[in-house]
């Protein structure tokens, strides 16, 4: 590739990497057992079998995510909500559907996945993260941590995308599933040109750790912009760069 060549690009995934101010909106949503101690409760969402990192491992992560016989790291990409099995805590109840983060008895306190930049050198739009909790009673439904993403322009810098804290009121010995998703309400995406998502589980979540049972992180890969597009970006950001007129 020609130094200008080089150039064009390296331009391209800077202008593609800056995230404007927007508003981040958080929304949230919970279910419940039609009554107490089913045997088990089939929670009622439809996780996604195609996000960005639907069957992935993290690139990271820290803290033990399979506490009381749980899913662990394998649950939250899965691409399945599994049923939740009757009230109590293990040994005596098993938490497949779930991994187990918070902090509290060694559980994870985070976990980072890198995007496939190989198939998309720019990077992703991101058009929503959305997380999937619960647990088999009301003891540790809750939701609580800060989502960071990097950019394929700054890969080593992680920027907070949006705090969550989510703790629905759940009856007694009641299996529960909860649903956020984080998306932006004013620009067509939460952040572009990224190459990496991190989340940063909260240790004041209560009884030291939840359950959640999937992330979907939900964009498409940026498109590789010609140079006559990049140019006018650029003219557009007033740089005063114009096309080349031809000659006469």
């Amino acid at each position: 590739m020609s130094k200008s060549g080089q150039w064009v690009g390296l331009m391209a995934v800077g202008l593609l990497s800056v995230r404007a101010m927007g508003a981040v909106n958080v929304a949230t949503d919970f279910q419940t057992a039609s009554a107490p101690s089913l045997p088990s409760y089939t929670p009622p969402y439809t996780v996604s079998t195609s996000d960005l990192i639907n069957g992935m491992s993290p690139s990271a992560s820290a803290g033990d995510f399979g506490v009381e016989i749980s899913g662990g790291l394998p649950a939250l990409t899965n691409g399945a909500y599994e049923d939740i099995t009757q009230t109590g805590g293990a040994p005596d109840r098993t938490h497949g559907a779930f991994a187990t983060a918070g902090g509290g008895s060694g559980t994870g306190s985070t976990v980072t996945y890198n995007l496939n930049t190989g198939a998309s050198p720019g990077g992703y739009n991101l058009s929503n993260i959305t997380v999937y909790g619960g647990w088999n009673d009301s003891g540790r439904d809750q939701q609580a941590y800060t989502v960071q993403y990097a950019t394929v322009a700054s890969p080593g810098t992680f920027v907070d995308l949006a705090t969550v804290n989510f703790n629905p009121t759940v009856p007694d010995n009641t299996q529960t599933a909860n649903r956020v998703i984080i998306s932006e309400t004013t620009l067509p995406f939460l952040a572009t040109g990224v190459a990496a998502v991190r989340f940063n589980f909260s240790p004041s979540t209560e009884n030291g750790y939840s359950g959640y049972a999937e992330i979907d992180v939900n964009g498409s890969a940026v498109p590789e912009p010609g140079l006559f597009g990049l140019i006018g970006a650029l003219g557009a950001m007033g740089l005063g760069i114009r096309p080349r007129r031809g000659v006469r």
